[in-house]
C-alpha cells in the first residue's frame, strides 16, 4: 500500500526523533523528509504544481507562480509540523505557545453568538494553523467540539487525553453512528462546534445549485446548508492565519459581517457564502492551503453542460487587517 505524506511524516520513528531533536530542529528535519517524500512521489508533486498554476495563471506571471508554488510546498510541510507539535508537545509547552504566539481578531463574534444560547457553528478550512483552533479556544475557556478523523489510534488516544484537560470534545466519524445528531446535541448544549467547508472528499453535491470556486464551475456542496438548517445555530467563519514565523492570528467573522462584505449574499445560501470566504483566503494566502493536491477532485462536481472559465480575479474581499 502506498504511504501518503501524513502517514510518512507521522511515523513512530519520526515522532520519536522529533521529540529527541526538540521543536526548533524538528521543522528543519521535516523539510528534509518532505523533499525526500516528494522526490519519490513526483506524481503528487506534479498535481500540486499544476493546481497552483491553473488557479493563478490568469492572475500572476510565471515568476510569481514559481514563488507561490515553492511557498505552497513549505506551507504543506509547516502544516504537518504544526500537527505534530499540537499532538505531541508537552502540555506546558503547548499551553505556553498558545498564550504567547496567537492573537485574535473578532473573537467577540463567538462571545456574542454564544450569548444567544443556540450554539455556534464555527466554519473553517484546511488553511494555516487550523490544527490550533480547538486548543486555542479551549485554553481560553470556550466549550469546543470538533469534527475530526484520526489517522491512527495512537493519535486518537493522545488527542482525547489532551482534550480531557481542557473543555474540548471530539466527534469522530469513525466512531459516531450519526454525525448530524452528535453535532446537533453539542450545539444544543451551547457549544462551539468546528467544521470545515473545504473537505472535498466528503462533499455532497446539490444538483440545482452551482458555484464558481477557484476557477471551476461546480455543483455546490450541501453539507453546511443542511447543518445550518437543522441546528439553527449562529454561524461564524474562522481562520488561523499563519502570520509569520510561529506567529498566528485567529480571525473570525460573524454571519452579519460576511453578508455586509459580500453584496450578492442576499441571493446565496450560507454554504455558498462561507465557501466564497474560504476561496478569498486561498487566493490571498495560497501557501497556507494544504488541499492543493485535491484540486483536480473538483472536476467530479463540475456540471457536464457548462464550460469552465477561470474568473479574472477573486470576487470576495473580506478584511483581514
Amino acid at each position: 500500500m502506498k504511504i501518503n505524506l501524513s502517514s510518512f511524516l507521522q511515523g513512530r520513528f519520526n515522532i520519536f526523533l522529533c521529540r529527541m531533536l526538540g521543536w526548533r530542529m524538528t521543522l528543519f528535519y521535516m523539510s528534509i523528509l518532505g523533499k525526500l517524500y516528494f522526490f519519490f512521489n513526483r506524481k503528487e508533486k506534479w498535481k500540486i504544481k499544476r493546481a497552483v498554476k491553473t488557479v493563478f495563471m490568469d492572475h500572476k506571471n510565471s515568476s510569481e507562480i514559481k514563488s507561490i508554488t515553492r511557498d505552497v510546498f513549505r506551507g504543506i510541510l509547516f502544516h504537518y509540523y504544526e500537527k505534530i507539535f499540537n499532538a505531541f508537545s508537552a502540555n506546558e509547552t503547548w499551553k505556553t505557545f498558545f498564550r504567547t504566539h496567537i492573537e485574535n481578531q473578532g473573537i467577540t463574534y463567538i462571545n456574542q453568538a454564544l450569548n444567544k444560547g443556540k450554539g455556534v457553528l464555527l466554519i473553517t478550512g484546511h488553511l494555516g494553523g487550523v490544527e490550533f483552533i480547538p486548543g486555542y479556544l479551549a485554553l481560553n475557556n470556550y466549550p469546543v467540539t470538533i469534527v475530526v478523523k484520526f489517522k491512527t489510534n495512537r493519535l486518537r488516544e493522545i488527542s482525547n487525553q489532551r482534550a480531557g484537560e481542557v473543555s474540548a470534545r471530539f466527534i469522530d466519524p469513525d466512531r459516531t453512528p450519526n454525525i448530524m445528531k452528535a453535532i446537533s446535541e453539542n450545539l444544543k448544549e451551547n457549544r462551539v462546534v468546528i467544521t470545515q467547508c473545504d473537505e472535498i472528499d466528503e462533499w455532497r453535491p446539490c444538483r440545482n445549485k452551482k458555484i464558481d470556486f477557484l476557477g471551476k464551475h461546480i455543483h455546490m456542496d450541501k453539507t453546511i446548508n443542511i447543518l445550518s438548517k437543522r441546528c439553527k445555530a449562529a454561524i461564524v467563519f474562522g481562520a488561523m492565519h499563519r502570520d509569520s514565523w510561529q506567529r498566528y492570528k485567529f480571525i473570525t467573522s460573524s454571519w452579519e459581517e460576511m453578508t455586509k462584505q459580500y453584496q450578492r449574499s442576499m441571493d446565496m445560501s450560507i454554504g455558498e457564502v462561507v465557501l466564497k470566504f474560504m476561496e478569498h483566503y486561498i487566493y490571498k494566502f495560497p501557501e497556507e492551503w494544504y488541499q492543493w493536491k485535491k484540486y483536480s477532485n473538483l472536476d467530479i462536481f463540475a456540471p457536464t453542460d457548462v464550460a469552465t472559465e477561470t474568473p479574472a480575479s477573486p470576487v470576495l474581499e473580506p478584511s483581514l487587517i
